[in-house]
């Protein structure tokens, strides 16, 4: 056997050998990104299944309310879902005029450009008028050099193309105007409809402000001792304990998303839901009688701001409930949950997962609040913690 027919046998068996480890790696491979797939599955059905029965509970749940309390909880529920579809509207509105505006504008391109267009083809039917007055052939035969013929021709031929292109061209942006047009019209439409539709929800929400109001001052009206209006304060404490020892037993196997940082690690690096003045801290008398403590803080802010999400968490409640109106409550994992109370509107429902800082609702005064705070706590498997030693009360 000669040399070079080893060497051809040798590099056949490196390469044979190669392909083969090649193969048992893919094979190796495939049971790990499989399990990896089983497994991904697996927790994406559980995290169905428990969010699926936390809902049940939360359908389940009955709070001790009167019959104006109950109207009440209505009316805000309303005034939240009608805040929420007017800010969708108002921002159709806004993208909408820019459209119009962008569409306008281009209408106005198109034009300049038609004219110019109509410009050259107007120098171009001159061209051939003049160079109709003298006979193609005729100028062509009368050349005796046959380079020069055929430059002539290729010339022409090069003229003519350029005319052809220039009355396509020409047509191609009658037509864009012709769908400019279109567009505007069409946006007109439904720039107009989406104007209607906010009026619609203004004058609603107006007419249940008008009726929050009345239930507002009805239960005012009613007449309460000092310890009746205790009594009353510690029945919305105990229905509010009583929700989370519920989402407690509920959420204790809803896996957090991975790569998510465990809420432990963020203590004092946190921000604040909202920018605002403190107009209450954890621990501080609430009210008139010394006997009821805060066990989080309110913070002032303006109606309507953007309320934030100190730290990644699935939400496992978003309604009423009575003493903290609209209310949304982030679990954070290990036993943590994050309350946002007395806010205009809910932007998340519950079983679906936020971001750091992401919006989950917007500051008002349900609950019965006179103006708008945002009521913000945090507990650990029920007990409730100072949110200032968690969150950094700058930047």
């Amino acid at each position: 056997m000669s040399s070079t027919q080893c060497q051809r046998i040798s590099a056949s068996l490196r390469s044979g050998l190669l392909a083969g480890l090649f193969c048992l790696g893919a094979l190796m491979a495939f049971p790990a990104m499989s399990e990896d797939s089983r497994a991904a599955k697996a927790e994406l059905q559980q995290t169905e299944q428990e969010i699926a029965r936390l809902k049940k509970m939360l359908g389940t749940l009955k709070q001790d309310m009167s019959a104006l309390e109950t109207e009440l909880k209505q009316s805000e529920s309303e005034i939240g879902r009608l805040r929420r579809e007017s800010k969708e509207i108002e921002t159709q509105v806004i993208e909408g005029e820019s459209r119009l505006i962008d569409l306008r504008n281009q209408a106005e391109q198109l034009q300049v450009a038609l004219e110019a267009q109509q410009e050259q083809i107007a120098r171009q039917v001159r061209s051939a008028y003049i160079a109709g007055k003298q006979d193609y052939l005729k100028m062509v035969l009368n050349q005796d050099d046959p380079a020069r013929v055929a430059r002539m021709m290729r010339y022409y031929e090069y003229v003519s193309r350029a005319r052809v292109d220039e009355i396509n061209e020409y047509t191609r942006t009658i037509d864009q105007i012709r769908q400019a047009s279109v567009d505007i019209v069409r946006e007109q439409s439904t720039l107009q409809d989406n104007r209607e539709r906010l009026a619609g929800r203004q004058e609603s929400l107006q007419a249940e402000q008008q009726k929050r109001n009345q239930l507002l001052a009805g239960l005012q009206g009613e007449t309460q001792t000092q310890e009746q209006k205790l009594k009353a304060r510690q029945s919305e404490k105990a229905e509010l304990a009583k929700l989370i020892k519920s989402l407690d037993e509920a959420i204790t196997s809803i896996p957090t998303p991975a790569g998510s940082l465990p809420f432990t690690q963020a203590k004092g690096k946190l921000p604040l839901p909202v920018k605002g003045d403190i107009q209450a801290r954890f621990g501080s008398q609430r009210g008139d009688d010394a006997r009821l403590k805060w066990d989080g803080v309110l913070i002032t802010a303006r109606e309507g701001t953007q309320v934030h999400a100190v730290h990644g968490g699935r939400v496992v409640f978003a309604d009423w409930l009575r003493g903290s109106g609209l209310l949304l409550i982030l679990d954070h994992g290990g036993g943590y949950l994050s309350l946002y109370g007395h806010n205009q509107s809910l932007l998340r429902e519950v079983g679906s997962w936020v971001k750091p800082g992401e919006s989950v609702a917007t500051v008002g005064r349900s609950g019965g609040l006179g103006s708008p705070s945002l009521y913000f706590s945090i507990r650990h498997q029920g007990r409730p913690l100072d949110p200032l030693a968690w969150c950094m009360l700058s930047g």
